[in-house]
């Protein structure tokens, strides 16, 4: 099975914040019943590296999370087609993270990002929020 983290999600794992026990053990338990392939997209390294910086989190943990994912390249047409996801207030990387999940044929997607995830399900995608009501 496949899941897709988005940055909200993974964020969740570097930095301490009311979703990120729920989180841990729910990708945790899929990592130890042998069901999932935790991907994101390329770009997620550069959000994530750029985070860390900003808030004051070591490049070695960020490197550290980053290796328990498996990155997915991103070509021509998972931008051509993040642009034309509709919703008028998606965010352009968030509407790349929505494409790149499409384009690995995600079984679910996580994040904490609202606007996101009502664009995900718009497209057809289950998302996924541990540790939100």
């Amino acid at each position: 099975m496949i899941t897709y983290l988005d940055t909200s999600a993974v964020a969740k794992l570097l930095a301490d914040e009311p979703e990120s026990q729920a989180l841990r053990a729910h990708l945790d338990n899929r990592v130890a019943a042998g069901d999932a392939d935790l991907v994101s997209a390329c770009l997620l390294e550069t959000e994530l590296r750029r985070m860390a910086t900003r808030i004051g989190i070591s490049q070695t943990a960020v490197t550290d999370v980053l290796s328990r994912l498996s990155l997915l390249d991103m070509d021509r047409s998972v931008f051509r087609e993040a642009g034309l996801i509709t919703g008028a207030s998606l965010r352009s990387l968030d509407a790349l993270h929505i494409a790149a999940a499409l384009q690995a044929s995600a079984n679910d997607f996580i994040t904490y990002d609202a606007r996101q995830q009502v664009a995900a399900e718009a497209v057809g995608l289950r998302v996924r929020t541990p540790g939100r009501s």
